[in-house]
């Protein structure tokens, strides 16, 4: 059990350190009367370590080996890629493996879930998750739009996921 709780601990704390520094560049599309600068709402890691960036929409989970002691437990997560981003096309299937711990520790996704992912790239077993642990998951509303946690004490925002490609594909021009 313990050695659980130190990955646990480690993940959690490599989430915070992740994202303290958020990306911010200069965007030209805002609406009028919206600041110049836009904020993407992760840092500089998380964006250079993901292998796979894209919105889509949970289609499907599946709980593997957790039953036998032997065997490494995961859980199976299907998604359709509703805006690719980098390492995946529109309109894709992807299966996520993810160890199933994460899922014992509270990152669940349920069907129909729509989210903006930054994978890392699959282990030598073939698990990822989410780059920062939470840092890398977001939710995307009915419209399309990200929802990104706004400072203590102040409300989400909502960020149209196009905006969000903008930034990222100026970032990775740098």
């Amino acid at each position: 059990m313990r050695p659980f709780f130190a990955i646990a601990i480690l993940l959690a704390a490599s989430g915070i350190a992740a994202a303290e520094e958020p990306v911010q560049l200069p965007h030209q599309n805002l609406p009028a009367g919206q600041s110049t600068a836009f904020e993407l709402p992760v840092s500089w890691p998380i964006l250079r370590d993901s292998a796979k960036i894209f919105s889509g929409t949970v289609l499907q989970i599946e709980h593997r080996n957790s039953d036998s002691s032997s065997a490494l437990a995961t859980t199976e997560i299907r998604f359709h890629v509703d805006q690719a981003i980098r390492g995946v096309s529109r309109g894709q299937l992807i299966e996520v493996n993810e160890w199933a711990g994460l899922w014992q520790a509270g990152e669940r996704y349920r069907p129909g879930e729509r989210v903006l992912l930054f994978l890392y790239p699959p282990s030598k077993l073939g698990l990822t998750s989410p780059v920062g642990q939470g840092a890398g998951r977001f939710t995307v509303d009915r419209t399309g739009r990200v929802i990104v946690k706004g400072p203590v004490g102040k409300p989400p925002r909502a960020i149209q996921i196009r905006q969000i490609l903008a930034t990222i594909r100026e970032a990775e021009k740098e």
